[in-house]
């Protein structure tokens, strides 16, 4: 009788708690046991809601930049870029680890300035991490990240190559993205002449 009593007891206290947990007093809602004005509560749900996403399959283009080394020689490398998010998750909060993450492939074909230089065709697939975990805005949010894949050129040849990365999310909601990052080119083979900086700019839109 006393452990169905306290069993009881406990049952009652628990849902009298979670009627607590977001209950309506007036224009007074208590959530998390934070008092909050009813319409400042429906402004941050709201505004979570809106800010707090997982998108997929989000096509886009860029415009690229590609200073190697040796660029005295060959030339720098500019072009568009085709650029697919594969998946992207915003989650503005205070728990441990960034706020937002995109994986991301991307097709270059970049012209050289010396018109003896045959173009370059850059591929690769990216990860971006921003720095904050919880940067309460949509815009101007930093992050880093790491763009892996390849490269291939008539006078150089094909070679492996990694990009780290650094950039700024100008815009970032649930239908678009719009991004400016850079780095520095690692290419496995002919490193000392394709080593160099790389720029680019850029967006994702969805399509519905």
């Amino acid at each position: 009788m006393k452990k169905l009593f306290f069993t009881l007891i406990l049952s009652a206290m628990s849902v009298f708690l979670f009627a607590q947990f977001d209950k309506n007093y007036g224009d007074t809602i208590f959530q998390y046991s934070s008092k909050f004005p009813g319409s400042e509560y429906k402004i941050v749900k709201i505004e979570s809601t809106e800010n707090d996403f997982d998108t997929w399959f989000m096509p886009g283009l860029a415009y690229s930049y590609y200073q190697p080394k040796l660029s005295d020689s060959i030339g720098f490398f500019s072009g568009l870029a085709v650029e697919y998010l594969i998946y992207a998750k915003v989650a503005q909060n205070d728990n441990p680890g960034p706020s937002h993450v995109r994986i991301y492939s991307k097709l270059n074909i970049l012209k050289s300035s010396e018109a003896n230089i045959s173009s370059l065709f850059m591929y690769s697939l990216g990860l971006g991490l921003s720095l904050e975990k919880n940067p309460k805005r949509t815009f101007l949010v930093p992050y880093f990240g790491l763009e892996f894949g390849g490269m291939s050129q008539k006078e150089f040849g094909k070679s492996v190559q990694f990009t780290p990365t650094f950039g700024i999310h100008i815009l970032s909601r649930k239908n678009i993205f719009i991004n400016i990052h850079g780095g520095y080119v690692y290419p496995i083979r002919n490193f000392e002449t394709l080593q160099g900086w790389f720029g680019e700019a850029g967006l994702n839109f969805a399509l519905w």
